[in-house]
């Protein structure tokens, strides 16, 4: 009963609550603009990755097995180096530029505004604030992952005032019937653009009065979110949370809409620092994309790689089924049919593992990181990629790899005596 009545006001408080953050529309648009941009920040870490080998061949001896594969590698990343540097500099290197753009496109979409006009005046603006001249150009320092803060609130309040200055006809100017939609758009845009170009303008040059760039203004500002984030205390809080909505059927977009462009800042954060020379056990951040869904979130919300594949070898006939439906996804880190089909949500047996073997996994990672025992995450593998391999593709580091299996091996252990209690309430009503 008491259950039940935790579960109703659930229900009935939090979840409306947790539905309207996931759907909330500025934050609907920051998290499609990253998804969006995944393909990229994907492209542009195995660039890196095929670049960087994990060490100098030199180092090994001619009889070590990896002597001629790293030796291969070498010769294949200085043939290929500048063309991959390049494509690295357009995908992750950009990642900030598009970042841009995709927020300005999804946020129009639900104002149901042509996006067109009002990304190139986000772009621009965005380039005007974070960028400046040099004898050879534009300087592109804030263009990677440094500059997604800034690219974020340029996207997100440079859309809006463009949105209210077209609902409120402000500077309007209408054409004669016949002129071609394209050019009757962009005389209707002529006088909020300027206005907004003009604001930027000035913003920048009072910004520069104080010595300050908005750049660095908007990173000094944020530093504080990303650090009560980034440590061991923030990633447990955040594991915790993240299995508790699940728990109750609510979707991890709900916290993920908050964290996502955190945890993205901070993997393009660090692959910048790598690809400028700095070893990948002193970049500057933990708490990323890869480290959450290659060492925390193991085969799904939860961690249930494990669990999958004990479902393989239950008594239970309806564990079994299970998973023989579950086994395949959890490999990629899905496991909507366990968390549905288990279920786990609304289960009080698999509570406790659901919310531990996860919240585990994020604490001991990010000791062994922290601590220099394990590399850093610089690459993204992508979040379906299957933990073992994905681990060294997003570290170059072996010890990655064991620290995954380890962890495996650890939710295992967690989750096997409740799944034998559950196992053994199913059987009895099976008999």
């Amino acid at each position: 009963m008491k259950m039940a009545n935790v579960t109703e006001w659930v229900e009935r408080k939090i979840l409306p609550f947790a539905d309207k953050i996931s759907k909330q529309r500025h934050l609907k648009a920051v998290q499609n603009a990253f998804l969006t941009n995944m393909a990229f920040m994907m492209i542009g870490s195995f660039a890196l990755i095929l670049v960087s080998p994990p060490i100098d061949y030199n180092q090994l001896s001619t009889s070590n097995i990896f002597y001629g594969l790293i030796k291969g590698w070498t010769k294949f990343s200085v043939f290929a180096g500048e063309p991959l540097n390049l494509i690295y500099t357009i995908t992750l290197g950009c990642l900030s530029l598009y970042v841009v753009v995709g927020i300005t496109y999804f946020l129009s979409k639900t104002y149901t505004m042509e996006p067109l006009i009002p990304i190139f005046l986000n772009l621009g603006s965005f380039i005007y604030l974070c960028s400046k001249l040099t004898k050879t150009g534009l300087d592109n320092q804030y263009f990677d992952g440094t500059g997604l803060f800034s690219g974020i609130i340029i996207g997100l309040l440079l859309t809006e005032f463009y949105h209210y200055l077209q609902r409120k006809n402000i500077g309007k100017i209408s054409m004669p019937a016949g002129v071609p939609p394209a050019l009757s758009e962009s005389f209707n845009s002529l006088i909020p653009a300027a206005i907004i170009l003009i604001l930027v303008m000035f913003s920048g040059i009072f910004l520069e009065w104080f010595g300050l760039s908005f750049p660095t203004l908007i990173i000094a500002i944020v530093k504080p979110l990303i650090m009560f984030v980034d440590n061991v205390f923030g990633v447990a809080f955040a594991s915790l949370l993240t299995q508790i909505l699940w728990w109750f059927g609510i979707h991890d977009t709900a916290v993920g809409a908050v964290l996502m462009p955190i945890r993205d800042a901070n993997f393009a954060a660090n692959a910048a620092a790598y690809a400028s020379g700095t070893s990948a056990y002193h970049l500057p951040y933990i708490y990323s994309g890869p480290y959450w869904w290659v060492f925390c979130a193991i085969g799904g919300s939860g961690a249930t790689l494990s669990l999958a594949y004990m479902l393989l070898f239950s008594k239970s006939k309806q564990l079994k089924t299970v998973g023989k439906i579950a086994a395949i996804p959890a490999i990629f880190n899905i496991n909507e049919p366990l968390i549905f089909g288990l279920p786990i949500m609304l289960n009080p047996i698999l509570l406790f593992p659901f919310l531990i073997a996860q919240t585990l996994n994020a604490v001991i990672t990010y000791l062994s990181m922290s601590s220099g025992i394990v590399a850093h995450p610089f690459a993204e593998p992508g979040w379906n990629m299957f933990a073992p391999i994905a681990a060294f593709l997003a570290t170059f580091d072996y010890k990655a790899v064991i620290l995954v299996i380890f962890l495996i091996l650890l939710d295992a252990v967690i989750y096997y005596p409740f799944f034998k209690a559950y196992e053994k309430e199913l059987l009895s009503a099976e008999t």
